[in-house]
């Protein structure tokens, strides 16, 4: 089982902008672009980085680049941030979700697996949001001896590319 720190968001499928509103200054979102084999995110995706930056998340970091898709990713979700950071900069995002909600097998299967994991001992595990993500409370957020067995309990139910978590307030 993997678990994937990058969240899906509405601004993922923003994935990949940092030159467009990087000036200089210390660390500028396309100051990463070694890690997309010399790519640079998207200016979206820059200037999204750089406003949370701005409005109160000075550490928001950098996107990363996923050599499987080819595209950047938010290593962080930017619903995570405050939600003054969050409402200073929703302009930046797509007027329509562009992170489409996952299909609805899919997503009755990650039902399944919230409530297999719940039933072997991890009580507080949430259910998924509409894009297929889950969003941990601080208290799930560490790898516990009872995660390890409601995962390997629930195993079968697990999605091949593994879970797409973020943590949540």
């Amino acid at each position: 089982m993997r678990i994937m720190r990058i969240a899906k968001a509405p601004a993922l499928a923003a994935g990949a902008v940092l030159a467009a509103c990087s000036s200089g200054g210390s660390q500028s979102a396309a100051g990463s672009a070694g890690a997309g084999q010399g790519r640079s995110p998207d200016a979206q995706t820059a200037a999204i980085v750089q406003c949370y930056r701005t409005h109160g998340d000075p550490t928001f970091p950098d996107p990363v680049y996923d050599p499987s898709d080819g595209r950047w990713h938010f290593a962080t979700s930017p619903g995570s941030a405050p939600a003054s950071t969050r409402q200073a900069c929703q302009h930046l995002f797509p007027a329509v979700n562009a992170s489409p909600p996952v299909p609805q097998a899919q997503f009755q299967q990650l039902v399944r697996l919230a409530q297999c994991i719940r039933q072997h001992g991890v009580a507080s595990w949430p259910d998924p949001d509409p894009d297929g993500a889950f969003g941990l409370p601080p208290s799930l957020q560490k790898k516990t001896p009872a995660y390890a067995r409601a995962a390997q309990a629930c195993a079968r139910l697990m999605p091949s590319g593994g879970l797409n978590v973020y943590a949540a307030s």
